[in-house]
């Protein structure tokens, strides 16, 4: 029996492989697989993208009412990035700047402290750069970033760590993959990209803390593979240590 579910989606904007935007559907998504945490990669609510204010209302859904919206790009009320909903009360939040210097679309993480029924945990979820050069130095910055962040005061206990997101890497072995490897436990999972053909694990998931067990797999049904141009990641964990 799962204690938590996350689902970890870049939602392409919200737009289908048809070109139809409807975040309805992803919430329906959240709602079959009794999603308790979303890490969502591009979400749009820019204007001239089709995105309105209410998107994140509406994408989350009642339910789920504790959001941390991470704009990259921004368009006057709107936005684009990415965005964690969750059902429990996020504490803490955080957003990390991940580009030592101006780029055509930068990159940050979402970083929270979720205060579950069952304890505190840390989730941490990002969308890494096309260029395997710039992943690096935004992996650095994340992991020192976080290293500021971190909660090791906040109570008797490091809270375990989820690490998830659109990390832009296919190539192994890799020195990126590797180095997460080294320092988190990674959650493997299957292919997620192209949605209706996948060939390349994009989307990928690790865990931090003793004593934690956690499963991930892939989405790939008739709902959803013409979702995005991703596949989603369910993650189910089933003891916190």
């Amino acid at each position: 029996m799962s204690l938590l579910r996350f689902l970890c989606f870049n939602i392409h904007g919200g737009y289908d492989r048809y070109g139809r935007r409807d975040l309805k559907r992803v919430h329906s998504l959240m709602d079959k697989h009794n999603i308790d945490i979303g890490v969502f990669q591009e979400m749009e609510t820019r204007p001239s993208r089709g995105g309105t204010s209410e998107d994140i209302d509406l994408l989350a859904g009642n339910n789920r009412c504790y959001h941390l919206p991470g704009p990259t790009l921004k368009e006057g009320l709107g936005w684009y990035g990415n965005l964690l909903v969750s059902r429990y009360p996020i504490i803490r939040a955080r957003v990390h700047d991940l580009e030592n210097k101006p780029v055509m679309e930068p990159r940050n993480a979402l970083d929270v402290l979720i205060e579950t029924p069952y304890r505190t945990i840390r989730v941490i979820g990002t969308h890494l750069s096309l260029s395997s050069v710039v992943r690096w130095g935004e992996i650095n910055n994340l992991m020192a970033l976080a290293d500021k962040a971190d909660v090791k005061n906040y109570e008797t206990e490091k809270p375990p760590v989820f690490f998830m997101g659109d990390i832009n890497e296919w190539r192994w072995p890799w020195k990126l993959l590797k180095h997460l490897d080294n320092i988190m436990t990674p959650v493997p999972c299957g292919k997620t990209f192209p949605s209706f053909f996948p060939l390349f694990r994009l989307d990928r998931v690790w865990c931090d803390g003793p004593g934690i067990k956690a499963s991930a797999r892939v989405l790939k049904d008739p709902d959803t593979c013409y979702l995005s141009d991703h596949l989603p990641v369910l993650v189910e964990v089933s003891d916190l240590g």
